[in-house]
């Protein structure tokens, strides 16, 4: 179903986490050393004190990359990749661990957070990177302390918080195809006790990909806004309210594919056919309807339909902390709602053969509660955390006029989740410390499913049809335990075992006949036994981390596109992987940071569609991950100036779990380059950027159709972009 165009990524992102740490003072959340402190175990904690794999990036950092988004984060981070199929939905993949299905009503291994508040639709992740203090990635189970969706690591965006003097700052972009960008906030107290921010932020431009016979493709129409409001509460309580809002309003920006004739293989895996080879007998080079693009440019296409994203997410969020002395409560109600519509001209023709439609209406409300402490010896945490959600999804697939098919189908789908955890970290010496924790969820998923064709109903799966299907409850802990060694305070060792697991759910499927018992799927489990180091050398002017990990993985939701049904089924997995950093400040002004990552990963027992069951390496897991960083400041007139260009390559990768041949993306080399400005007085700065410097033409992904229609949806990075901007803060 979603037949599409997926922006090829596939690359453990090794990307600089040492540079992004390095980037200007005011990118980082800093501590009054000028260390990086981030909050990856619901604390404060210097970045290099923390015995877990996790980047931290900075505003200044997320400005430089040209307003990307979160898809910028993929060349930022190690072992990190992020796909966007349009901004419908966001994939994240840490070190090989992701689940593909496009279905709206999935939750994905990789949980993402904002301020702590987990976001479980991958349709509410776009747009929220504005007005942040910092995005931590953390890579590896995280379950303990932030759920059972966070088998493979997480995402979190930070935001800024109101301020007790009066700030703010606004920023103006300009770049290419008429794009105009906006970004601000005005923070400050509204009296003694009560602070508040605003902020706001847009993104509009053209489409980027020209459409032969209609409107171009791949325009943003994007606003979105938050307020805050913070109060002091007695001596030492402090209540939050925090409303967000986001909007798409009509973007064509709905199936950005580029249009590839296949044939298929004896496992009925698809390849690419040649300019003059006629598979289907329709034409040399064609389609399975007797269609070919005209050239070889994927950016331009004969879409006879626009395909369009319409999005209104808003959440509320209210956070009261309680200092009582020797604890802290701290309480964190959430709700959110997402409306969201989805089209696309699925076959890339001038000619209607078939489109696909989806519509996604959701609500979540979560309550986490939670009581912490610490004393000479004793860090410790324990909690409870409740979680609703309610999607109702509908689907279609409009093939009337070419094979007389209509296809709706889709429904409602709960989930009520309960967790109790905790986590003690004990100071056996000044030298060795020891983390144990854990957490149990239980989870109950129902899912109300119908399948209609042509108007006609004909499967439906539901309590009543179904009882032992369509109600499934999962029980399952993780667990986490921890030796760190410092033998100094600029050398940490760590070494420890992690399990996490991911909830099971349903699969949606498009064409009957249905199985039923092909619907619904078990949890997962990933342990992961991990070692690794960080050390800060030559008076901080070095910094230099590492890990090595194997994950061993307990019916891996691995996901496959069989005929245009989606089935997730469960099948063993491994991974087994190296990471490194080095971030260098040799002189004032000059950071150099390098990477290198190596995955070598393995799903086993998946079934072609030939039926031939094979071993396969993981979707977007590329072997090999290099990449780096220079940035040079240096003064000029009344301020500084800053060079800055980042580098990185991925080995070859394969799109799906089937590694069919159409979906190997051979390696590649991205670069990107800016030069800034700013002022003595750090009120304005001025700015020029180009991402994707070279106009590297890659895939971000591929959707293998060649054995259903002989083509494959190809979605690709965008063009080389130019832009500038301008930005005032007070």
């Amino acid at each position: 179903m979603k037949i599409a165009y997926r922006p090829m990524h596939g690359w453990v992102k090794l990307a600089l986490l040492a540079g992004t740490m390095l980037a200007p003072a005011t990118a980082m959340a800093q501590d009054a050393d000028g260390e990086i402190v981030v909050t990856a175990q619901k604390r404060e904690q210097k970045l290099q004190d923390i015995g877990l794999s996790v980047t931290a990036i900075g505003g200044a950092m997320l400005d430089s990359v040209g307003r990307q988004d979160v898809t910028a984060l993929a060349a930022q981070v190690p072992g990190l990749q992020v796909a966007q199929y349009s901004p419908t939905i966001t994939v994240f993949n840490i070190r090989g661990v992701s689940q593909n299905d496009f279905a709206d009503s999935q939750e994905a291994p990789i949980a993402f957070y904002n301020d702590e508040v987990y976001v479980s639709a991958l349709g509410a992740i776009s747009g929220q990177m504005f007005d942040l203090e910092r995005v931590e990635i953390l890579r590896g189970p995280q379950g303990t302390l932030f759920g059972r969706n966070a088998t493979g690591g997480l995402v979190q965006t930070i935001t800024k918080r109101p301020t007790r003097e009066l700030e703010g700052y606004a920023q103006l972009t300009v770049g290419s195809y008429g794009q105009i960008a906006t970004e601000g906030a005005l923070s400050g107290p509204l009296s003694e006790r009560v602070r508040a921010r605003l902020s706001f932020t847009s993104d509009r431009h053209g489409g980027y990909i020209e459409n032969r016979v209609g409107r171009d493709i791949g325009n943003a129409r994007f606003y979105g806004g938050r307020l805050q409001i913070e109060a002091d509460v007695g001596d030492s309580g402090t209540l939050l309210v925090k409303l967000q809002g986001l909007r798409n309003d009509h973007e064509t920006s709905g199936g950005l594919y580029s249009h590839v004739a296949a044939g298929f293989d004896a496992d009925g895996l698809g390849f690419k056919l040649g300019p003059n080879e006629d598979f289907w007998g329709t034409c040399g080079g064609c389609d399975a309807f007797g269609y070919k693009e005209p050239d070889k440019d994927p950016f331009t296409g004969s879409f006879d339909r626009i395909g369009f994203f319409d999005r209104k997410y808003w959440s509320a969020t209210v956070r009261y902390e309680q200092d009582f002395g020797g604890a802290k409560l701290t309480s964190i109600t959430d709700y959110q709602d997402l409306r969201k519509r989805f089209g696309e001209d699925s076959d890339m023709s001038p000619v209607h053969i078939f489109h696909y439609d989806t519509a996604q209406d959701l609500y979540q409300l979560s309550q986490e509660l939670r009581l912490s402490g610490d004393t000479d010896r004793f860090t410790w945490l324990a909690g409870i955390y409740g979680l609703k959600i309610r999607t109702d999804n509908d689907y279609q697939i409009d093939a009337v006029p070419v094979l007389g098919l209509l296809e709706n189908y889709g429904g409602r789908q709960k989930t009520d989740s309960v967790a109790l955890f905790g986590q003690v970290e004990y100071k056996a010496t000044d030298q060795i410390s020891l983390t144990v924790g854990g957490r149990y969820s239980w989870d109950r998923k129902t899912y109300d499913f119908a399948h209609a064709e042509n108007g006609v109903q004909d499967f439906v799966f539901n309590r009543t049809t179904n009882p032992g299907l369509a109600k499934q409850t999962f029980k399952n802990w993780s667990g986490k335990v921890q030796v760190d060694y410092r033998p100094t305070d600029d050398v940490l060792l760590y070494a420890g075992v992690n399990r996490g697991t991911k909830s099971g759910g349903f699969g949606v499927q498009a064409f009957t006949p249905i199985d039923p018992t092909t619907l619904p799927y078990d949890q997962e489990v990933l342990t992961n036994y991990e070692a690794g180091f960080k050390l800060t050398l030559l008076d901080r002017k070095v910094t230099f981390n590492g890990a090595v990990f194997h994950y061993d993985y307990k019916d891996y939701q691995a996901f496959t596109l069989q005929g245009l049904s989606q089935i997730v089924a469960n099948v063993p997995a491994r991974v087994t992987g190296v990471e490194t950093e080095l971030v260098l400040r040799p002189v004032r002004g000059l950071m150099l940071s390098g990477f290198l990552t190596y995955l070598d990963t393995k799903v086993k027992g998946i079934t072609l569609p030939s039926g031939r069951v094979a071993d396969r390496e993981m979707p977007q897991a590329p072997k090999w991950s290099i990449g780096g960083m220079a940035r040079y400041a240096f003064p000029a007139g009344p301020g500084e100036l800053a060079l800055q260009t980042d580098w990185k390559y991925d080995d070859a990768l394969y799109f799906s779990t089937f590694n069919a041949p159409i979906d190997r993306e051979p390696s590649r080399i991205v670069g990107n380059a800016r030069i800034s400005w700013t002022s003595d007085d750090d009120h304005w700065t001025l700015a020029a950027f180009a991402n994707n410097l070279t106009d590297k033409k890659y895939r971000i992904y591929n959707l293998d159709l060649g054995a259903s229609f002989g083509f494959a949806n190809q979605a690709y990075a965008r063009p080389r972009w130019f832009g500038g901007s301008v930005g005032y803060n007070f």
